[in-house]
């Protein structure tokens, strides 16, 4: 769906000024739109599946382990497929979510993919720039991502990091000069971006970041004591087809919640890199990819 067809359509629960610097800055940030309760709810499903974590030996279909995991201490990197691991976590996806999606997609909208990642203290830990449209291309780029803030983001854990108005920009590759799949965006191609006007998104508990799905963020090392969590959901203008095979799919992905099926495709003219195909590759997370000792499974 086009941006003024969207902001055509009266908001749930944003203000035009706000939907008006998503489309301009390329993300947003709403502070205390989740409440207490369900902040509260993910938490403590994030922190059982953490406790489950330590019977696991090795990364699969639900969790991406960092190099430091053992039996009585998790590194986990990744929860994958998030709507699938605990109802909490779907029900959550169709609540207020949604409504703010709508009001940043269009009012008919497409489920696409959920995780939630956790950043450890340590150096190890940050993110490399990159853009997320390359691993899931559509026929547009309406694709928002939504990350729920379960505590306060500071300066020092790592907080996410955007480059406004880079979603304006080109789609940068995401594979080396061997073709390989690295998730990042090339140290030439970053000579292109403007760096230093990167905004790091800070805010407390209850916080939603929207980050659309071509803007260029990354985020850095976790230099405090505490392990960060980051639920991060996906959803697109139910227009918006994927043309690959998608790399993190759940069982709820494609679902309308919002709104009515598409029976028009709308189709963005821009050019965007074709990703590896994941039936044969395999994908396992962005941490995988960018970390060059970590094989995919």
């Amino acid at each position: 769906m086009r941006k003024e067809d969207i902001l055509n359509v009266a908001p749930r629960l944003l203000t035009n000024c706000q939907r008006e610097e998503y489309f301009e800055r390329g993300f947003l940030t709403i502070t205390d739109i989740v409440s207490d309760s369900w902040a509260e709810k993910l938490q403590s499903t994030s922190k059982k599946f953490l406790r489950a974590s330590t019977s696991v030996e090795e990364s699969g279909d639900i969790y991406d382990l960092g190099p430091n995991h053992t039996n009585s201490k998790p590194h986990v990197r990744r929860l994958k497929a998030l709507v699938d691991r605990d109802p909490i976590f779907w029900d959550f996806a169709r609540s207020i979510l949604a409504d703010i999606a709508a009001d940043l997609v269009g009012p008919d909208v497409k489920f696409h993919s959920s995780k939630l990642n956790y950043k450890w203290p340590g150096a190890g830990e940050l993110v490399k720039w990159h853009q997320d449209i390359p691993a899931w291309p559509h026929t547009n780029y309406s694709l928002v991502t939504l990350g729920v803030y379960l505590e306060n983001i500071t300066e020092d854990n790592g907080p996410l990091v955007c480059i406004p108005g880079s979603h304006l920009g080109p789609i940068f590759s995401h594979m080396d000069d061997a073709n390989q799949w690295v998730g990042s965006i090339s140290s030439e191609d970053l000579l292109k971006v403007e760096l230093a006007d990167g905004v790091k998104k800070l805010g407390g508990a209850g916080t939603v970041v929207a980050i659309n799905c071509r803007t260029i963020h990354g985020s850095g090392s976790n230099e405090s004591q505490n392990v960060r969590s980051l639920p991060l959901y996906v959803y697109s203008s139910a227009d918006a087809f994927p043309w690959m095979a998608q790399p993190t799919p759940t069982s709820k992905t494609g679902q309308i919640v919002r709104g009515t099926a598409a029976r028009l495709a709308h189709l963005d003219a821009s050019y965007c890199p074709v990703p590896p195909d994941w039936e044969k590759v395999g994908y396992n997370s962005i941490f995988a990819s960018q970390d060059p000792t970590t094989l995919e499974k």
